[in-house]
């Protein structure tokens, strides 16, 4: 899988060190978030995580298949996430979008109940 700045991702933390918290993400690559990424609060912070945890970031830069990742970061407007579906949706055209997309999940929702009830 091929990861791009700006793109969320869930992973697990597979390891906390004084460079930061490592995290294993899906198709089997990993990525760092750097403890500066926590400022003044790194050692409350590593304290708080534990390996094993889920957590969701947003990649920051890629460089030669190394991801840099950060918590801080995964509301920032500034950072668009290219796999968001919805992300090149101009702003007079997002409320019928939204309405659109709301009506077809709503579809697709009678549609798997009704299919249920088949069996």
């Amino acid at each position: 899988m091929k990861y791009q700045v700006g793109q969320r991702v869930t992973g697990i933390i597979n390891n906390i060190t004084d460079l930061g918290i490592f995290l294993t993400l899906p198709g089997r690559r990993s990525g760092l978030i750097h403890h500066s990424d926590f400022e003044n609060n790194w050692p409350r912070e590593k304290m708080q995580h534990k390996i094993g945890d889920e957590i969701r970031v947003v990649v920051i830069h890629t460089y030669k298949g190394k991801l840099s990742l950060s918590l801080s970061r995964v509301n920032d407007l500034n950072l668009i996430d290219p796999s968001n579906q919805f992300s090149k949706t101009k702003i007079q055209d997002f409320e019928k979008v939204m309405n659109k997309t709301a009506e077809d999940a709503s579809k697709e929702i009678k549609h798997l109940k009704s299919e249920l009830e088949k069996y």
